[in-house]
């Protein structure tokens, strides 16, 4: 199999980026029980989600991590196991490195409005860990059915 192109990179992470993005940032003030504000809250997450997991993809090989893994436990390559196996430590990966950092800026926020809220490491590390399994479980899913779609987009784009 052919290394994808930059175009295919691109194509792919814009999609499964943006599914992403949008996922976490609404469930995530979701399970921390505080209201979803659509503006200018929401979209600033869905931009600074989206930066963060296209960074993400930029800096750590994500098939690598995936494939390898998988051949931690003797999976064979391609196979729905692969995938299934695979997921863990991509979706442990983009949930902490979208969720704690939108955390930190969201706990900023809401300091900054909300005179006896306080922002400190340990407001930031509860309010993380509290979310971190059910985002977790959420972004494996969503990760698990936007994978195929956004290589079917990319595929097609690139004529694969």
């Amino acid at each position: 199999m052919q290394k994808p192109s930059f175009k295919w990179f691109l194509i792919f992470n814009l999609i499964l980026d943006l599914a992403m993005s949008v996922v976490m940032s609404i469930t995530a003030p979701l399970l921390n029980k505080a209201p979803l504000v659509l503006f200018p809250n929401l979209v600033l997450n869905i931009v600074i989600g989206f930066v963060l997991a296209f960074l993400i993809n930029l800096i750590v090989p994500i098939p690598k991590v995936s494939t390898g893994f998988a051949g931690l436990f003797g999976i064979r390559p391609h196979t729905l196991a692969e995938n299934l196996v695979g997921g863990i430590p991509v979706c442990l990966i983009f949930t902490a490195g979208i969720s704690f950092p939108m955390t930190a800026f969201n706990l900023f926020l809401a300091s900054r409005k909300t005179p006896e809220l306080t922002f400190s490491f340990q407001a930031v590390s509860g309010s993380f860990l509290r979310t971190f399994l059910p985002l977790f479980g959420i972004m494996y899913v969503v990760s698990f059915i936007m994978i195929p779609v956004a290589a079917t987009c990319a595929n097609k784009a690139c004529r694969r």
